[in-house]
């Protein structure tokens, strides 16, 4: 899929500016002194909307950030609480229209996820337990070992839509906390976990009684290779796998899941996730797996 896609979040949020404006003038002749848009939204209400739209291209956290900032320097001066009260009606159009368009720019599709050809075909190509919301592909590998043993290995590359940021600085970071904070990567990881029940002997694991705790590691890591032309620090998160179902109140380690993620300009992450069980060997001597990444990195 063409990167021109990634523009097409941003021309949303720009026409939820042009619908507030046409609504707004909707009863308004053409001549009307009222029909300026610096009347309609006030003193730099239009410019302030066009540039916030801008720094979604600039700041980490985007909307997230923008909008709460935006509102709370427009009221702090007793001009602007005034402009407030004289154009309140369409200010509140403006930002509804410019957030609904923006929130829509969410199901804009994504271009399909990182497949090296080394990998082979994917086992499964979709994740019926994904969210709907927002947009986004995941191709799924299972990696077994060539002899029995526990080098078991769920891979995941899944390129997801970030309606809130359309810049690539801090993006990574802020999906992988946002995910984390709100345990948004639970239903994805179904799928995993399902895989891993089959692929690995002792007690069955259940989906709905897995928990993932944060493993206490640096939020980035570097990875080099001069064969693979590879040498960039990305954004990593580890997790421990546990199952509740355990007579121990904090359940019992059952594996360890890996993310790594890299963003790309208009709004678009692309994310890796390995999950390996707990006698897994690379738990201990290569915990960011990192064959695997830098396929992965090498490909992207």
């Amino acid at each position: 899929m063409s990167q021109l896609w990634n523009f097409v979040p941003t021309m949303l949020a720009l026409c939820g500016v042009f619908i507030a404006l046409w609504w707004l003038r909707r009863s308004l002749e053409a001549d009307d002194p009222n029909h300026s848009p610096r009347v309609i939204f006030g003193p730099l209400g239009l410019e302030t909307a066009l540039i916030g739209l801008v720094l979604l291209w600039l700041v980490p956290w985007g909307l997230l950030l923008l909008l709460p900032l935006i509102l709370f320097f427009s009221v702090l001066s007793p001009a602007g609480r005034q402009d407030w009260k004289d154009h309140k009606k369409a200010r509140i159009t403006l930002c509804l229209c410019v957030v609904a368009m923006i929130v829509l720019g969410g199901r804009v599709p994504v271009q399909e996820p990182v497949a090296p050809e080394s990998w082979g075909e994917p086992l499964l190509k979709e994740n019926p337990n994904a969210p709907i919301y927002p947009a986004s592909q995941q191709y799924t590998w299972l990696m077994l070992p060539e002899e029995a043993g526990f080098e078991v290995e769920i891979v995941q590359s899944i390129s997801m839509r970030l309606p809130y940021q359309y810049g690539a600085w801090g993006a990574p970071s802020t999906a992988l906390d946002l995910a984390s904070w709100f345990g948004m990567e639970t239903d994805r990881m179904r799928q995993a976990i399902e895989l891993l029940d089959q692929q690995t002997a002792g007690p069955t694991l259940d989906p709905d009684e897995i928990s993932m705790i944060n493993i206490n590691l640096p939020d980035t890591h570097t990875f080099i290779s001069t064969t693979k032309g590879v040498n960039e620090e990305v954004e990593v998160r580890v997790f421990e796998l546990r199952s509740l179902l355990s007579t121990s109140e904090d359940g019992t380690r059952v594996g360890e899941v890996l993310c790594v993620a890299k963003a790309s300009l208009g709004g678009e992450l692309q994310l890796l996730v390995i999950v390996r069980p707990r006698l897994h060997p690379g738990l201990s001597s290569d915990r960011f797996a990192e064959s695997l990444v830098i396929e992965w990195l090498s490909s992207v």
